[in-house]
């Protein structure tokens, strides 16, 4: 449909964005076709009044799992329990109940006020599916961007859930050719360990995949066009990442000379994911499910984070924003906490974070013509709240309206664990 967007508070989403008051926006279908004050709306337009709520891009997280609702369970470290319920997701009934799994944690970061989420491993190819039936119409959803399952080694991270084992550069060149033909965007890999699989002190970030089967996933994935994203929790694992050619360090360690250079030669970036290795790290273990491996190990890990994003916005490395969605705590609708979390342990201000989870989480998905700001001709993805963003971030966090993709959601529906929420609002 065509709608008018009126009496709105305009934060653009770029890097000098300030507050434009009284502005209104037109858009057709789905594209920005005018932004100014008293602007004539045309017949047959829908009318939006904010009555001077705050009109801004839709958020874009760009590290999400779809598989779980973030709530802290045993399971996810391992055990019986988790090895029957991957045995039981590999059924047909188990497929069914995944791809509701899935849709039901897309949704709920859309009602948040994400509007864009990029998949960074799932079970069966079900972000794939999911996407597409989005972009088919069938139902409303946010953009995105899936990497079908993770690749990594025998006891790598994700090996015997969401990832697939490749112990070969034959068996890793066959794998992405796999994902590609299911439809992935790009490719998802684990080359050290992580803190849920962690079974030592220290061995969080421990180096896993040889250097020779990481570059030959990286040689098969950009022969194809497509780019390469790491998993990555070691200053060791993130050179050896990069010497393979990856696009993408997701996590992060402290950086060295040489890991700054290498960046900023390669082109590649970081996304900074705070928001499950601080709860991890802080809170009580008997609310977190943590062992005291689990805690020491996170403790290295969130460091590790805050240090990398820290040491990019400083060097001027591309630091992206991403939640680790469906990790213990990283709950898919609190896109908003990673902002904050950004702010307080890295350093930035209010509007570089938001510029961060908006326009530069776009420019660095390569959509930024598209996404990211309000400006005319762009898609008219976007959200609306209360207060202003630059002031609070923690506005964010009750979204009223959402726009995706031609589709209005006028009032958003989230469905909190308040119990969780209450652990986590004191981190902030």
């Amino acid at each position: 449909m065509n709608y008018a967007i009126i009496n709105a508070n305009l934060l653009n989403g770029t890097r000098e964005m300030e507050v434009q008051n009284d502005v209104t926006v037109l858009v057709e279908g789905n594209v920005i076709r005018k932004i100014g004050k008293d602007l004539k709306i045309p017949d047959g337009y829908k009318v939006y009044n904010l009555s001077h709520k705050y009109l801004m891009p839709g958020l874009i997280n760009m590290h999400v799992h779809l598989f779980g609702t973030g709530k802290p369970s045993k399971n996810i470290s391992g055990g019986p329990t988790q090895k029957y319920v991957i045995k039981f997701i590999k059924t047909g009934l188990g497929h069914v109940v995944l791809n509701k799994i899935v849709e039901r944690d897309a949704l709920l970061a859309l009602n948040s006020g994400t509007t864009t989420i990029r998949c960074v491993g799932d079970f069966e190819y079900a972000d794939v599916k999911l996407r597409d039936r989005i972009n088919r119409g069938e139902l409303v959803g946010p953009r995105m961007i899936v990497s079908g399952p993770a690749l990594t080694v025998t006891h790598g991270h994700g090996d015997g859930t969401f990832a697939i084992v490749c112990d070969s550069e034959e068996a890793a060149r066959s794998q992405v050719r796999k994902n590609l033909k299911n439809g992935t965007d790009f490719i998802k890999i684990c080359n050290t360990g992580g803190v849920m699989d962690s079974t030592e002190k220290g061995h969080a970030g421990i180096l896993r995949m040889p250097i020779e089967i990481t570059k030959a996933i990286v040689d098969e994935a950009h022969k194809a066009g497509v780019i390469v994203a790491s998993h990555t929790e070691s200053t060791e694992g993130v050179k050896q990442a990069l010497e393979a050619g990856v696009d993408s360090i997701e996590h992060g360690a402290p950086m060295d000379e040489e890991i700054i250079k290498m960046y900023k030669e390669k082109g590649s970036f970081v996304t900074c994911t705070i928001s499950p290795a601080l709860p991890i790290s802080k809170l009580d273990p008997e609310l977190t499910k943590m062992t005291d491996i689990h805690v020491y190990n996170g403790n290295i890990v969130a460091q590790g984070i805050i240090d990398s994003a820290r040491q990019g916005v400083e060097n001027d490395i591309p630091v992206a924003l991403g939640t680790d969605a469906a990790c213990p705590f990283a709950m898919q609708y609190n896109m908003w906490r990673e902002l904050v979390y950004f702010k307080q342990n890295v350093g930035v201000d209010n509007r570089f974070a938001l510029y961060s989870a908006t326009l530069n989480n776009a420019r660095l998905l390569k959509m930024d013509d598209k996404i990211g700001s309000i400006e005319e001709g762009k898609l008219a993805d976007m959200i609306v709240t209360d207060g202003n963003p630059l002031d609070d971030l923690r506005t964010l966090k009750d979204v009223r309206m959402v726009f995706v993709n031609g589709n209005v959601i006028e009032h958003p529906v989230v469905k909190k664990f308040e119990d969780i929420e209450k652990e986590l609002d004191k981190l902030i």
